[in-house]
């Protein structure tokens, strides 16, 4: 696997699907019979979709039936930032599964196939429902009929998007030949399909020891362990809570969480090689260890600043200027936390040429990093003014004419003009400090000093944050990575 594919396959968000302690359901009655409880839109759970569908296809006698799912946290607020959007896609998908049951299936096909928000009315044509009946639905019955679902997901025990197998959690990989070799070992003798003849399946590597860290509120991220699974198949992680005294006396040393601790046998070092130099992995004695930054977390080892938020940013990223905005002009209308300290930092790369000065680069261009040093020197040489100066700077960021909004704040841009070569070095120095971090996704955030957060809709669960204005525009944020 490549660098990139493995980089873009930790990212991708999931969760644990299975409430801790939750009674093991009763065995079926017959087998081969597979229920996908989806989250509308969780790729982890579409993945299992596609995989489950592809058995039932290949094995006569294997049943699939699927259930939408929103899950919540433990104080009952929803845990996907979806929003109405995705409720919406639930109450349809609810409406289908119960009303529609021989057609579910085909409109999960094409609904994958039609992904924009308005795509479920093309979908419901394809699978021979009409669009319009299904809206009128799902609007005055949607909501009982996800609530029915809901229910069936609590009595099993399942609480994020998740596949069973004969009424009991599929413990096995996310892969297909995984998948079908169970569901055709659970079918009747008379219904399994042989392996083709003369086939013997080659041996499986030893599987190396296996932790997952987490920070209180995340989860396990199933397409991680995913992507560890492709090396050792069947691997399973022991998943620790930071707090835990179990993981004080094993890692103590961790500096992050989430954390994906993998033993660093001899195997498991060639398996990785590519990665291991490529710096996605830290090395620590017998461990190799991925810190998942992806959602985000816990800076164990960082000092605590007590009410202080950081912004982590590119000047020119639109993710980066909404979230900029959004916290600022709340600031302005006292929505944040009473003494709330505003800091923001960029993300980049600075190093000394031969003639030692410095060279930057930034995702968005030189214009981005000369406006990051901007905005760097004027929070430091005139703080008073900053929140000004960046609230009109974001009216126009891609404007070069930065002494407009500087004016209109107050600012002199003589003085910052003339400061430009020690705004370099401040700069240099946060993007050095940023990268020492591993920030790479603009907006981020670290509250107190140690809580990290990967865009405003996570920041705005955080206590004293509620009031936070949404963004204004879906997604996370650019990368530089």
């Amino acid at each position: 696997m490549t660098r990139l594919a493995l980089a873009l396959l930790l990212c991708l968000p999931a969760g644990r699907a299975f409430a801790a302690g939750a009674p093991a359901p009763a065995a079926a009655k017959s087998g081969g019979r597979m229920e996908l409880f989806l989250e509308p839109m969780d790729r982890t759970g579409w993945q299992w979709f596609f995989l489950a569908d592809m058995v039932r296809r290949r094995l006569d006698g294997a049943d699939l039936k699927v259930y939408p799912l929103l899950p919540v946290n433990e104080d009952g607020t929803p845990a996907s930032g979806g929003g109405e959007t995705e409720l919406a896609e639930a109450r349809r998908l609810a409406v289908v599964s119960k009303d529609y049951p021989a057609q579910t299936l085909n409109y999960l096909n094409a609904r994958s196939m039609n992904p924009a928000a308005d795509g479920w009315r093309d979908s419901a044509l394809f699978a021979g429902i009409n669009p319009d009946e299904l809206e009128r639905r799902a609007v005055s019955q949607g909501g009982a009929a996800l609530g029915t679902a809901a229910a069936k997901a609590s009595a099993l025990g399942v609480k994020a998007s998740a596949l069973l197998l004969d009424g009991r959690p599929f413990e096995g990989s996310q892969r297909l030949t995984s998948l079908y070799n169970a569901v055709n070992a659970a079918l009747p003798a008379a219904r399994r399909r042989a392996a083709p003849e003369g086939y013997k399946p080659p041996p499986k590597a030893a599987l190396p020891g296996f932790w997952v860290v987490l920070s209180s509120g995340l989860r396990v991220n199933d397409a991680l362990v995913g992507v560890f699974d492709r090396y050792f198949e069947g691997i399973k992680p022991v998943v620790l809570d930071y707090g835990a005294p179990e993981r004080a006396a094993k890692f103590s040393w961790l500096e992050f969480a989430p954390a994906y601790v993998l033993a660093a046998t001899p195997e498991a070092k060639s398996k990785f090689e590519a990665e291991i130099k490529a710096g996605l992995f830290k090395e620590n004695g017998a461990f190799l260890v991925y810190e998942d930054r992806a959602r985000g977390g816990l800076y164990a080892a960082r000092a605590a600043r007590e009410n202080v938020l950081e912004l982590f940013v590119m000047s020119q990223c639109p993710y980066g200027v909404m979230a900029e905005n959004s916290v600022f002009e709340s600031e302005k209308n006292s929505l944040l936390p009473a003494g709330l300290k505003l800091e923001v930092h960029f993300i980049g790369e600075a190093r000394k040429n031969d003639k030692n000065g410095w060279e930057f680069s930034s995702l968005h261009g030189e214009a981005e990093w000369q406006e990051d040093a901007r905005q760097l020197f004027i929070s430091r040489r005139f703080p008073e003014k900053f929140a000004a100066y960046l609230l009109e700077r974001n009216r126009e960021i891609s404007s070069p004419d930065w002494e407009k909004a500087a004016k209109a704040a107050g600012v002199d841009p003589a003085a910052v003009a003339a400061g430009f070569e020690e705004a370099k070095d401040l700069l240099a120095g946060d993007f050095a400090a940023t990268a020492g971090l591993g920030i790479t996704t603009s907006p981020s955030f670290l509250l107190d000093g140690r809580n990290f957060k990967v865009g405003i809709s996570e920041l705005s669960k955080a206590p004293g944050f509620e009031k936070l204005p949404p963004p204004g525009q879906p997604g996370a944020g650019c990368n530089s990575k």
